[in-house]
């Protein structure tokens, strides 16, 4: 590596990465990350920013999505759900989507994101965080092993899912 890649990727390092959770006015930003992250997985994001507001800051909010920040920024996101176990009367935090900015990888974003998601589960009483990867994903699974995250035995179970009319686009149940 020169010495002037080496200087940059030092003052990157350097780099103050902090974490918040997301106000409303962020969710351009987040939608186009999510239409990054859905392209990544050869998906085609379907979110506008009024889904988005409505997800997550609307008056029964269904996600809690941190961001991270550099320099002013938003540098990346981490999107939460709750989750239970009922039988074990388990509360869980999944991590539904974590991205960062592709000039951003390597430099702490992810791990800051992480970090805070475990913050806000230990804040909501759950003794743990899940999320789902990519079974074809190594760097992904390497990256949270590094964070302590395990693989668990689903015990073979599928998911089901009956679609529904919706009633009204305007109104929240």
């Amino acid at each position: 590596m020169d010495s002037a890649r080496l200087e940059q990727r030092v003052r990157d390092v350097m780099t103050l990465i902090t974490t918040r959770g997301a106000r409303a006015s962020d969710a351009p930003e987040i939608v186009r990350m999510i239409a990054e992250l859905s392209r990544h997985h050869d998906d085609i994001a379907q979110i506008e920013i009024e889904d988005l507001i409505f997800l997550c800051f609307g008056a029964s909010p269904w996600l809690h999505v941190i961001v991270a920040e550099c320099d002013a920024q938003i540098v990346g996101y981490a999107a939460l759900q709750k989750k239970v176990q009922l039988q074990f009367a388990r509360r869980l935090m999944d991590v539904q989507h974590l991205f960062v900015k592709a000039d951003m990888r390597g430099l702490g974003v992810g791990r800051a994101l992480i970090s805070a998601a475990q913050a806000h589960a230990t804040l909501q009483r759950c003794p743990g965080l899940t999320l789902g990867v990519v079974e074809t994903n190594l760097r992904a699974q390497r990256f949270y092993s590094t964070l302590g995250f395990e693989p668990r035995e689903t015990g073979g179970a599928i998911q089901l899912m009956r679609a529904m009319p919706l009633q009204s686009t305007r109104t929240a149940p």
